[in-house]
């Protein structure tokens, strides 16, 4: 039992890590539809600014991660100013914009790798040393990971409810065209959703940082993968559900280790998120969709 404890403390850290990725990803597709692969290499970029201003004597941790993440929501933006913007003003396809994303992320990476080099750098951190609480192991990051996870969504969800600005995103959501009708500029709304979601970034960069967690130009490709996956565990066009489903996708991957050999332990995670989508296919919190009638 005191190895089942150990995994589910290390789940709800790197489940509270996903969540922010998949809140991320949300804010991003839910209110413009845009499948932002290109987030990857954002969330290396932000990694990389932490790394960054970290290696400058005297900045407090707190200012290293807001710094990173007005690097990573300037990134953001310019991905919608330069890349998906242009694209649907010629009115691409969907399939275009997806592929235009991806090569993107591609175009980053290697750009990455040519200023910093293939190999991966770590930060050292003067943190406390670990607890040991009834026998089990909890780092400071994995002490502070799940606290900071609740508070940052928190503080979306009340932006979403009690802001005019989050209400816009809300009916973004659900409807482009309406808000249009009434005379609201949706482009300067998706801009600031490309901002705060690329900005979110540097929570789960930090935090995976805090632990030891190495940076490279590649990093951000499973990162992107899990977003996407969290998104669609919590519910498309649901904020907190992507949060939820990131936190989910955690704990199952970790908890998994203690019945079945590690090897294993992607694969079996992934194939039991994709049958609970084929038994709901609108995920934890997501809406249920009306059947056209034949």
């Amino acid at each position: 039992m005191l190895l089942l404890a150990q995994l589910i403390v290390n789940g709800v850290y790197i489940g509270s890590v996903y969540a922010m990725l998949g809140l991320s990803f949300a804010t991003i597709f839910a209110t413009t539809k845009t499948w932002h692969f290109a987030q990857g290499a954002v969330y290396s970029i932000a990694a990389y600014a932490i790394l960054g201003l970290g290696l400058m004597p005297g900045l407090p941790l707190v200012v290293v991660v807001l710094g990173a993440a007005a690097v990573a929501a300037a990134a953001g933006i310019l991905c919608q100013l330069a890349l998906y913007r242009p694209l649907r003003a010629r009115q691409a396809s969907p399939l275009v914009v997806v592929m235009g994303s991806l090569g993107l992320m591609v175009v980053i990476e290697n750009l990455l790798a040519l200023v910093f080099g293939p190999s991966g750098f770590s930060l050292a951190l003067e943190l406390p040393p670990p607890l040991l609480v009834a026998g089990v192991v909890v780092s400071p990051a994995q002490l502070w990971a799940p606290l900071v996870a609740l508070a940052v969504t928190l503080v979306f969800l009340a932006f979403l409810s009690r802001t005019v600005l989050g209400q816009q995103f809300r009916a973004l959501v659900v409807d482009e065209e309406l808000l249009r009708l009434n005379g609201v500029e949706t482009e300067r709304l998706k801009l600031w959703a490309f901002a705060i979601g690329s900005a979110m970034l540097a929570v789960p960069a930090a935090l995976l940082m805090a632990s030891g967690a190495g940076v490279s130009p590649y990093i951000g490709i499973p990162a992107v993968l899990t977003g996407a996956m969290a998104l669609f565990l919590g519910g498309v066009d649901s904020f907190a559900g992507a949060a939820l489903g990131g936190l989910a996708i955690g704990v199952v991957e970790n908890v998994s280790v203690w019945l079945i050999p590690t090897e294993w332990q992607t694969a079996i995670t992934y194939a039991l998120l994709l049958l609970f989508l084929m038994l709901r296919p609108t995920g934890l919190m997501g809406r249920r969709l009306r059947q056209s009638a034949v």
